[in-house]
């Protein structure tokens, strides 16, 4: 459990790099992230953080 934790971005991480993401898109390829692709890509992080978090799980071995 501790693995997964230490491996798991805090919800501040996450907007901090969405931010840097941003920012980088927008100087350095010209286009400014709309609040909708902003939200889908939080919800497409969300799920992928799941998926991740579920194999996790399954590959623990059972005690």
């Amino acid at each position: 459990m501790q693995e997964i934790a230490a491996q798991t971005l805090t919800p501040e991480q996450i907007k901090e790099r969405a931010e840097r993401v941003r920012a980088l898109l927008s100087e350095r390829l010209g286009h400014n992230v709309s609040e909708e692709e902003s939200a889908e890509m939080r919800r497409r992080m969300r799920d992928a953080t799941a998926a991740y978090r579920a194999a996790l799980a399954d590959a623990e071995p059972s005690r």
